[in-house]
């Protein structure tokens, strides 16, 4: 008797793979063999823990000497409510917080210029003064919890002045501050993001503040980390691993050329230098991808740019597991998934790890998927042994052949963007914007055919969804609150000392002068992020048009 049943005929005839190739298109064997690593050189290709090319990790004892960073992006509304949910993280376990800002902050305006209308607070945190900062900070200290400030040029010019304000009003030495600084002048390097950036204020002012931020950090901040490349949200785009490692290298030794051709020596800047990428769902594609970048940054650093520091060879990042591997359909799945990016970040040998909640699909995370996010990273830290011994997984006939494989593939795609001019010049082309747009659609369309399973969205579906509890958006609320506050604010400081101040970044923008002491005059004397931005694009006849 025959068995219709479409479960059982499964199992009878066997599951058949969608695909038996990585999402980057590098194909994958049945079986590996020592002959498919007979080409690996052991102390040119790997060598231990902590030394070139730093394949197996950028410290000899990894998470043996020292767990990784548990973070959590964090920011939303005002800087007292931004304050209220770091005091429960940490409380909760969190040893770190990356700290994100409203669209109006991130493009340079205040919360009640009339442009943040209905977006105040929404997707970050508003800051506008140097008190906004010190609220988030109250019952931390920058000098012992690492703060990321997710933040592009020209706004993180401003932050990381706010920063030293911050720390000059604390008594605390800049030489002990410590955390990222991000300080991608692009963040998005394509499409909506990067014309809104290029929008509000003028590219060539995007990368001079850029290189301001590199001398000023070289020269005042050794244990604050800058960020080069944010290297997720182009992730977050639907781009491959390939693409991710090999535009976001390209892009970090483009913004190098650019600090070495300013005068700074290469050991001044990058030991300091970090990078924040995604990890996606494909296990052992994350983990070869992150090694494959390391060997590739140590050995251009080494050999290309002529570093001597054994530091300024070590590619050190953060990770957030991919945000557009979340689903709204069946939400809770998304633990899952959440958990084998991060395990794959572990394997891998990040630094800083931060998972993203459940719910993120749908809203701002709630204080519950918050909790849960955290719980992930201590359940596979301090349950699961995974950290008792130092790149486990080193050796694996398939792991090193597909690391050797993701870095030629890697390498490939660099010499391309190298014979367009490098990545400043790829990004102005457009031809990065075409590369994106195809592994976008492409991405699109396998999961429309079928061809690449997303469990409960093509495959698994349930004809009821849940009901999940977000966290509440008052963005009228907030905007009325920051209004109200800005007004008083204004208030009570010397105008005229005011008009100084923001006088002086007009007439210094317009030089060669580094900005950073110039933009922490103005914000001494209570200048606001918005005021200081404008007298910035005064001072380059820029226009906003709208």
């Amino acid at each position: 008797m025959k068995n219709n049943n479409s479960i059982y005929s499964t199992y009878l005839e066997g599951e058949k793979l969608g695909r038996i190739e990585t999402p980057s298109g590098i194909p994958i064997k049945d079986v590996y063999f020592p002959a498919h690593i007979n080409n690996l050189n052991y102390d040119n290709d790997l060598g231990k823990p902590g030394e070139f090319p730093f394949t197996r990790g950028v410290y000899p004892n990894m998470y043996r000497g020292r767990f990784w960073t548990r973070r959590f992006q964090v920011g939303f509304g005002t800087p007292q409510e931004t304050n209220e949910r770091l005091k429960f993280l940490f409380k909760e376990g969190q040893t770190g917080f990356t700290m994100t800002i409203d669209l109006p902050t991130s493009y340079g305006f205040d919360s009640d210029d009339p442009i943040s209308e209905g977006e105040v607070g929404v997707t970050g945190v508003a800051i506008s003064t140097v008190e906004d900062l010190e609220a988030i900070f109250n019952g931390f200290s920058p000098d012992q919890v690492s703060c990321s400030l997710s933040i592009r040029p020209p706004v993180s010019a401003v932050t990381l002045s706010m920063l030293a304000v911050l720390a000059d009003r604390r008594g605390i030495p800049y030489k002990n501050i410590i955390g990222t600084q991000q300080n991608d002048p692009f963040y998005q390097m394509s499409g909506g993001p990067l014309q809104t950036t290029t929008q509000f204020f003028p590219l060539d002012g995007i990368i001079r503040l850029n290189q301001d931020i590199i001398e000023f950090m070289a020269k005042n901040f050794p244990k604050l980390n800058w960020m080069v490349t944010n290297a997720y949200n182009l992730r977050e785009t639907g781009i491959t691993a390939v693409q991710e490692g090999a535009f976001a290298l390209s892009h970090a030794f483009n913004i190098f050329e650019l600090a070495v051709s300013r005068g700074l020596n290469v050991d001044e800047f990058a030991p300091r230098a970090s990078f924040f990428c995604s990890c996606g769902i494909d296990f052992f594609e994350e983990i070869a991808k992150f090694r494959a970048m390391r060997r590739i940054y140590a050995r251009t650093m080494k050999e290309r740019f002529g570093a001597k520091n054994e530091r300024s060879w070590k590619f050190r990042s953060s990770v957030q597991t991919a945000g557009n591997s979340l689903t709204t359909q069946q939400p809770f799945n998304n633990v899952i998934r959440t958990t084998m990016e991060a395990l794959a970040s572990i394997f891998g040998g990040l630094q800083s790890i931060q998972v993203a909640s459940y719910d993120e699909g749908l809203g701002l995370p709630t204080e519950e998927s918050s909790r849960i996010a955290l719980r992930v990273q201590q359940i596979i830290g301090y349950e699961t042994g995974v950290t008792q011994t130092v790149d486990p997984l080193a050796g694996s006939y398939y792991l090193e052949s597909l690391t050797k494989e993701m870095e030629e593939n890697i390498l490939e795609l660099m010499e391309k963007v190298e014979s367009r001019g490098g990545m400043i010049e790829c990004i102005r082309s457009g031809w990065l914007e075409n590369e994106i747009l195809r592994a976008r659609v492409k991405n699109q369309r396998e999961i429309e055919n079928d061809e690449k399973v997303l469990v409960g969205v093509n495959k698994f579906k349930v004809e009821e969804e849940p009901e999940i509890k977000i966290h509440s958006i008052r963005s009228d609320e907030w905007g009325a609150a920051r209004a109200a506050y800005l007004k008083e604010y204004r208030a009570n400081r010397e105008q005229k000392r005011v008009a100084e101040t923001l006088k002086n970044v007009e007439l210094n923008m317009k030089t060669s002068k580094n900005m950073i002491s110039i933009i922490m005059e103005a914000l001494k004397a209570r200048a606001t992020m918005g005021e200081i931005h404008q007298a910035m694009r005064d001072a380059t006849g820029f226009k906003i048009q709208l």
